[in-house]
């Protein structure tokens, strides 16, 4: 359990799949090797009342990493949750072929 009436069940097949619970209730299932799937069902499992430690320990990442995710969502939205974000004068990310900040 990972929350009042929430659970996540691990595929014994395949490491990679985990249905998401709510009193015994499909919510979602999830390929964890999809990192944008990953994301999501870590915020919505939040959102519903998972207990962010049960959740890191179930899903092996830290803490931090979902009050991470939530940060971003928070701040940036989905899209900036999803698809990263990195501030303009990032000297060391590289922002695509021909991209100048100005």
């Amino acid at each position: 359990m990972i929350g009042t009436n929430l659970s996540l069940v691990f595929n014994r097949r395949n490491k990679h799949l985990v249905t998401f619970k709510n009193r015994d209730v499909i919510i979602k299932q999830v390929d964890l090797s999809d990192k944008p799937s990953k994301k999501l069902l870590i915020i919505e499992a939040v959102q519903l009342g998972a207990v962010k430690s049960r959740l890191a320990e179930a899903l092996n990442i830290s803490r931090q990493t979902i009050d991470s995710y939530i940060g971003s969502k928070e701040r940036f939205g989905t899209e900036g949750l999803l698809g990263g974000y990195c501030r303009p004068d990032n000297p060391g990310h590289d922002h695509g072929a021909g991209y100048r900040w100005t």
